[in-house]
């Protein structure tokens, strides 16, 4: 249940936290060149948003930033409005339960 943006997938949340104590609310995978942005919840509560440049000149870099709840949302608010835009309603609504979540 994910949708292709050019040569970005973009994935719906993870349901539990992994092994490292992280659940990806928001994923875009690019597969050209490769490359991840994941924007996730900590299991302290806390938000980050990581890229990993997989390959290419930076392959290899990985940054890492805390953001706050309010760029958090507005990332969620972001996704919700390019799913609706693409006709992704249900992934759009999987995008609101997790805004209601952070907005909690």
């Amino acid at each position: 249940m994910g949708f292709w943006v050019g040569n970005w997938l973009h994935d719906p949340p993870s349901k539990e936290y992994d092994s490292t104590g992280k659940r990806a609310i928001i994923k875009h995978l690019c597969f050209g060149p490769v490359e991840t942005q994941i924007w996730y919840e900590s299991v302290d509560g806390q938000y980050y948003c990581e890229l990993h440049i997989i390959e290419g000149l930076q392959a290899g870099d990985v940054f890492l930033d805390r953001i706050s709840k309010a760029k958090m949302l507005e990332a969620i608010v972001t996704e919700i409005d390019l799913c609706k835009s693409l006709g992704e309603a249900e992934l759009a609504t999987v995008f609101q339960a997790e805004k209601d979540k952070v907005e909690k």
